[in-house]
């Protein structure tokens, strides 16, 4: 059957694998006139980068893209170590502000200060010797995501480190800024913030998050140093109501050698906060037992709660 016969939305499944499953996509668009027409418009609707170069060629671009791009993946093989990776996703950001010829469906004017995007997907590794981690915060700045999710590139059942606590500082800090973020998913990561909070930017009982009103759900899995009163004082702030679901999965208040975060830790804090009344206070544990869920889903060798059984942490 020629190509010719084949219907456009069958071909742009076809291409859309294909593109998926090549290291070298260009390859593809050069088989003829009507792949690289199609080809370029998947390419540029969902920006996927598998390596530094990758990201650093498109970066480099000069010609405008064809379509206005709805997703952007980051997705280094082992973490690939690269201290400039968030200065290249800036440029690469950077192209597509230039490259938007396109009315956003969210109403966002042309030229906007911020990229419209429906999801940024990272799986990489940030490192605590970088330099240049304050990079995320000037990258992500660029961009206004209604999904976001930053996962460590190793397997689910090896417990590592991929966000740093500086790399979490910064990342807080751009997304602050996002108007239109729906869904957070973080994992592997360190908050900088301590049980007293004397030793990092973080007061004692700060937020774990600034208010975002459009924000519905949040994930944080693997986690350390994460103080429940964080949690809690973020379920207080006026403006989240939008906030209907927190799962925190595999989240220690120290190193993974202590216990997990249980929801009574969260409820215990949300009572321990001085700035609210009585009242305040039993109803923002009303609503930490609807909105909050903790659990235990990665087994440890020893150490801490080995004892408990997989699933909801009360």
């Amino acid at each position: 059957m020629s190509l010719a016969r084949v219907p456009v939305e069958l071909l742009q499944q076809i291409l859309a694998f294909a593109l998926e499953a090549n290291a070298a996509p260009s390859d593809v668009l050069l088989v003829n006139k009507a792949f690289h027409e199609l080809g370029q418009a998947l390419l540029h609707t969902r920006l996927q980068f598998r390596s530094i170069n990758q990201l650093i060629l498109f970066s480099q671009g000069t010609t405008p893209l064809v379509c206005a791009p709805r997703t952007l993946t980051v997705a280094l093989a082992g973490g690939e170590a690269d201290f400039e990776v968030f200065k290249h996703l800036a440029a690469a950001l950077e192209r597509c502000k230039r490259s938007r010829q396109f009315p956003d469906k969210n109403g966002a004017p042309e030229g906007a200060a911020q990229v419209p995007l429906d999801l940024i997907s990272l799986r990489l590794h940030s490192h605590t010797s970088n330099p240049h981690l304050s990079y995320i915060y000037e990258a992500l700045l660029l961009a206004n995501p209604k999904t976001f999710v930053w996962r460590g590139p190793d397997p689910e059942h090896h417990f590592s480190r991929a966000i740093v606590p500086s790399a979490t500082y910064h990342l807080i800090r751009a997304l602050s800024t996002w108007t239109a973020i729906e869904h957070i998913t973080l994992t592997n990561l360190s908050f900088p913030s301590d049980e007293l909070g004397l030793n990092t930017p973080f007061a004692r009982d700060a937020p774990l998050l600034p208010a975002l009103p459009t924000l519905r759900t949040l994930y944080i899995g693997q986690a350390t140093l994460l103080p429940p009163g964080a949690v809690a004082a973020m379920l207080a702030l006026p403006g989240q109501d939008a906030l209907v679901r927190v799962r925190l999965v595999d989240a220690y208040r120290h190193s993974i050698w202590g216990p997990r975060i249980r929801r009574r830790d969260v409820e215990n804090a949300a009572c321990a906060l001085k700035a609210l009344s009585e009242e305040q206070q039993r109803e923002l544990v009303e609503r930490v037992r609807r909105v909050v869920t903790c659990e235990k889903k990665t087994e440890r060798i020893m150490g801490g709660d080995n004892g408990d059984a997989q699933g909801e942490l009360i």
